[in-house]
């Protein structure tokens, strides 16, 4: 059962980071296509770590108002997992979106024209 977690993890991580790379293709044409793919890996590793992050950080633990050592590991945790699905998972799906679209907006030169 916990597989099925892992794929859907996977699934919207793909789906953000394909979204982004669309939406900042769009949006952001003339920034460079390495810093939206950058940028859509990056929303797309963070955006389905952000509950457990929020949950983790909200939870006090009695009437304390600093965290616990616990929780700062617990999130610390959480961000590497979100580095790790930007890196796995985000990257290359965005890699592969932003440099398809690149080049069907930007072909090659024609060398009989500028032979």
């Amino acid at each position: 059962m916990m597989i099925f977690g892992i794929l859907f993890i996977a699934a919207i991580t793909a789906l953000f980071a394909l979204a982004f790379a669309f939406i900042l293709a769009f949006a952001r044409p003339t920034v460079r296509w390495k810093r939206r793919v950058a940028i859509s890996a990056l929303g797309a590793g963070f955006i389905p770590t952000m509950p457990a992050f929020f949950v983790i950080a909200s939870a006090r633990n009695g009437l304390e108002t600093d965290m616990s050592g616990e929780a700062v590991i617990a999130l610390s945790a959480i961000f590497v997992l979100a580095l790790f699905l930007a890196a796995v998972i985000g990257f290359p799906v965005a890699y592969a979106y932003t440099r398809r679209s690149e080049a069907r907006r930007n072909p090659p030169i024609d060398p009989d024209v500028f032979g």
